[in-house]
């Protein structure tokens, strides 16, 4: 898509309009591209009234800014911004929970604290009001002060936007049914995972559990959270939602979210998505299921799933098994949400990563083999290692390496050979100098694989050739001197020349 101008025009500050109804858009691709700003044309809803000034709009596919006088930022820059992270939020969250007929929406920047304060004092507070951003799902209206937000760090900046962006959509697939509790759950669910945060998440609902002062999911679920309890209200939201997808997966979270559409209440929508189990059955398996989630397993989130790019990187720098444990993620969660391309595309990169283990395995046998001086282990292993680097790409593959191990393993072969050879031909008088040919041929081998052993036996034989040789000499010796003792007997014993008696 080429770059657009946004349509930048005042508007006036009309009355609050009604909530909007879904619009009858075409679902957008995924993972959602860089958006351009788009010229204003999609049905919004129009500046809230009593806001004290015009406001200028701009707008991406989904979503338009409406931007009061007095912000610092022009709306076309804001829309360039944001407009991007807003619109991969609102794509990933219209496929996780199968939104046939995306929602467009509004997002108003307030050119201060007080207009902002004034425009969202009946709103229930949420998990992102501190970053000076909150979302009227309802209405499909954002509420933004620019200026706190906009100090926070860009990967807090997109969280508030993937939250209030979840928010809505989360509204448009439950046809505005959801419980508050499960939404923000599920809001904070879908940010990108930040470590630390989620260690107090876990630390607090923790802290609950073991003092027995955990919130009910009915309490969760109030429109607005017990006033001195938020901070737990929104860590037990977020564990719940963990557990129903681990537990029982998206599908019957979009299950879930179909059937609240219809039924008159949360508890009876849950029954019918959760093969009839009551909501007071599934709270106690969560409750039972806390040990463990806090103990290590709230490190898991399968929305981070969604990105198959963090693997392929992995991937890339050799990290196979670490490619492997996300993919092994992803595909759990792409086969739960019938997403048969992306099985295919993460079947594809779980043979790779596997092949990759199975290469670097191989290796690392092979490197224990030639430790352990098992020449002919480690020539097969590095044969096999050098078959599965051979279906990775060539970067991969550590030929140097390779051939270091093949030359080792060729020389301890060979000298294996050189050995056999001279212990076969120790015993032979005729064989002398070929024994001793390869047993030092061996023996110089070893000692230069370090291979303590087998060289103590080449030098076993040439000791025992040393030794034969030394025996054939001292008995070629004895029989000389006995020799010359025979001749110097006769010489003496012998009588006078024959006389001539004639």
């Amino acid at each position: 898509m080429g770059q657009a101008t946004a349509t930048v025009e005042p508007v006036p500050a009309p009355p609050f309009p009604a909530p909007l109804s879904a619009d009858a858009l075409p679902p957008p691709p995924f993972p959602a591209p860089v958006l351009p700003v788009a010229p204003l044309g999609e049905a919004v809803p129009v500046p809230p009234g009593g806001t004290g000034g015009a406001f200028v709009a701009a707008a991406t596919e989904h979503v338009t800014f409406f931007v009061q006088a007095g912000v610092a930022i022009p709306a076309a820059e804001l829309a360039a911004a944001y407009g991007p992270l807003v619109e991969r939020a609102h794509a990933e969250g219209t496929m996780l929970f199968a939104v046939e007929t995306p929602a467009s929406f509004a997002i108003y920047a307030y050119a201060d604290a007080v207009t902002y304060g004034a425009m969202t004092r009946d709103l229930p507070a949420g998990a992102t009001d501190e970053l000076g951003i909150i979302a009227e799902p309802g209405a499909r209206r954002v509420h933004l002060h620019l200026a706190r937000l906009a100090n926070r760090s860009s990967l807090e900046i997109e969280n508030a936007l993937r939250h209030v962006t979840t928010r809505v959509v989360l509204d448009v697939a439950s046809g505005g049914n959801l419980p508050r509790g499960f939404a923000e759950g599920m809001a904070l669910y879908v940010e990108h995972p930040i470590t630390p945060r989620l260690a107090r998440i876990a630390a607090l609902v923790t802290t609950a559990n073991q003092g027995g002062s955990l919130l009910s999911w009915s309490d969760l679920n109030r429109r607005r959270p017990l006033t001195n309890e938020q901070d737990l209200s929104q860590a037990e939201s977020y564990a719940a939602v963990a557990f129903l997808l681990d537990r029982y997966g998206f599908r019957s979270f979009r299950a879930f979210l179909d059937q609240a559409r219809t039924q008159p209440d949360w508890r009876m929508a849950m029954r019918a998505a959760y093969y009839n189990r009551g909501a007071s059955e599934i709270e106690a398996q969560w409750r039972d299921n806390l040990p463990r989630w806090t103990g290590g397993d709230w490190r898991a989130n399968l929305v981070a799933a969604l990105d198959l790019e963090q693997p392929r990187q992995a991937l890339l720098s050799g990290d196979y098994a670490g490619a492997r444990a996300a993919l092994e993620q992803s595909y759990r969660l792409y086969t739960d949400l019938g997403d048969g391309t992306r099985v295919q595309e993460t079947e594809e990169l779980l043979a790779l990563s596997e092949t990759g283990i199975q290469a670097e395995t191989a290796m690392t046998q092979a490197q224990q083999a030639l430790e352990l001086h098992t020449y002919d282990r480690a020539g097969a292993l590095v044969t096999q290692a050098r078959s599965q680097y051979a279906l990775l790409p060539p970067e991969h593959q550590p030929g140097g390496l390779l051939e270091t191990y093949e030359r080792t393993a060729a020389s301890g072969l060979a000298a294996i050979a050189a050995l056999e050879e001279a212990e076969l031909r120790v015993h032979r008088w005729s064989d002398y100098r070929q024994a001793r040919s390869a047993a030092l041929d061996a023996g110089s081998r070893f000692a230069a694989l370090g291979d303590d052993e087998l060289r103590d036996r080449a030098d076993t034989v040439l000791t025992t050739l040393e030794a034969r040789q030394r025996r054939l000499v001292l008995l070629l010796g004895a029989l000389a001197a006995v020799t010359a003792a025979w001749l110097a007997l006769w010489l003496w014993t012998r009588g006078p020349a024959p006389l001539d008696w004639g």
